[in-house]
């Protein structure tokens, strides 16, 4: 490039920096003219992708000049990354990377967004260290404060690192990173998860972080077990119920760990439903009490979390939970209701299907008339169109073997294929097959 290129592109770079506001340049007129030219002259570096040769003019601007402005630290650490990627000697790269750490803390001391600025330092320290685990402390601090600055704002991408840093440093050094802060880590990056879809961020992509960021605390061996909750967290909830923040680490880690059955969960999830109350938690104590046989409690829970039901998904769970409920309790009729009001908010449920399918095939006692024994089989037909729309092979065979006999079909005058009319609570009406 000719001197008088070079001159040119200079002043015109120059020109357009001195143009626009937020950029503090010397008072002094010889320091302005020489900043203004190590301004123009990175930038044309970084233009030819020389960007070794364009740290020179940006650390004469940091030592002059480190308040002219952010893209100063932002450009310096795009060409930082470039020229760590191609250094291969082990100690350069490591002060190439504290230097790039230092941007982001110059970027802090001397302009606003401070929190943003955080935010990207945290991923930019977790790229270039989460496989070294002397940086684990460095890293958990720079982490911690990015999370206690952004809160809920912190970036998506932030999310997931933080349990695997978590994961990584309790695996290293447990005394450092012990397992009850690994939990609090993961309550902490959940609570955001959630706080992030109430306010409307990306669904599908928020249920991929909280999927990644439960993979990695699964993953580590011996820490979310049901002996962890019994003898770090249940004891500190019976010392004080009314500690919301240990009733939700036992409700989550209870589910994680498959350990619902315990009486423990129930309490604690039930304290929490009092004081933040949802349709998930609703659902989770309806389903306890059906598990433990008492359908009747369970339905209060499950009418609750109805009302509470946000999502389709909400909305069948707690539906189907009181079809369930309903069968236990003996209201064929009213959990069939249930069951078809369920497949309105989840349409094709195998299980709503399935679950009407054993409404009817253990009804053949309640509603059989003896009187024709093809009227009194006809609903074991209707049970086996149940359970084939539930593809459930075992009982549509099941269903087929209680059929009417041919000769049943031939004694009575009809035909396969007719119309038969069921009664009793089912009333429907089921096209007549043999066994």
């Amino acid at each position: 490039m000719t001197k008088s290129t070079l001159f040119t592109l200079l002043v015109f770079v120059s020109a357009f920096s001195f143009s626009q506001e937020g950029w503090n340049w010397p008072e002094d007129p010889n320091m302005k003219t020489q900043a203004m030219e190590k301004q123009a002259y990175y930038k044309l570096l970084i233009a030819q992708s020389k960007h070794e040769e364009a740290m020179d003019p940006l650390n004469w601007l940091y030592e002059n000049n480190p308040n002219l402005n952010p893209s100063i630290y932002i450009q310096g650490v795009d060409c930082l990354e470039e020229v760590i990627k191609k250094t291969t000697d082990k100690a350069r790269k490591e002060r190439l990377q504290d230097s790039l750490l230092w941007m982001f803390d110059q970027r802090i001391e001397y302009f606003d967004n401070d929190a943003s600025t955080m935010d990207r330092k945290a991923y930019e320290a977790f790229k270039m260290h989460y496989r070294t685990p002397a940086k684990y402390a460095m890293l958990f601090d720079i982490y911690s404060k990015a999370y206690e600055m952004n809160g809920p704002e912190i970036s998506t991408f932030n999310l997931n690192p933080y349990m695997l840093l978590a994961k990584q440093y309790y695996l290293s050094a447990p005394d450092e990173m012990p397992a009850e802060k690994v939990l609090d880590i993961h309550t902490q990056i959940s609570d955001i998860i959630e706080i992030k879809r109430k306010n409307g961020e990306n669904a599908s992509k928020l249920d991929k972080e909280q999927s990644k960021t439960d993979a990695w605390l699964s993953s580590i061996p011996g820490i979310l077990t049901c002996e962890f909750i019994e003898e770090k967290l249940v004891p500190k909830f019976k010392e004080n119920p009314t500690d919301l923040n240990t009733a939700k680490k036992i409700y989550k880690y209870s589910s994680e760990a498959k350990c619902t059955d315990k009486p423990y969960f129930l309490q604690a999830v039930e304290r929490l439903f009092q004081e933040q109350p949802s349709a998930a938690l609703a659902i989770s104590i309806g389903n306890r009490h059906v598990a433990s046989g008492e359908p009747s409690k369970s339905l209060q829970f499950y009418e609750k979390g109805e009302e509470l039901a946000s999502t389709d998904t909400e909305k069948y769970e707690t539906l189907i939970g009181q079809a369930v409920a309903h069968s236990k309790l003996g209201n064929k009729s009213r959990s069939r209701a249930m069951a078809y009001e369920a497949l309105s908010a989840k349409p094709g449920s195998k299980e709503a299907y399935n679950l009407i399918g054993n409404l009817y095939f253990t009804s053949f006692d309640d509603c059989k008339g003896e009187q024709s024994q093809v009227q009194d089989r006809a609903i074991f037909i209707a049970a086996y169109d149940m359970y084939n729309k539930a593809g459930n092979t075992a009982q549509m065979n099941a269903s087929k073997a209680q059929f009417p006999s041919i000769e049943d079909i031939f004694n009575e005058g009809k035909e396969e294929g007719d119309p038969i009319t069921i009664g009793c609570w089912i009333n429907t009406t089921v096209n007549l097959q043999r066994r």
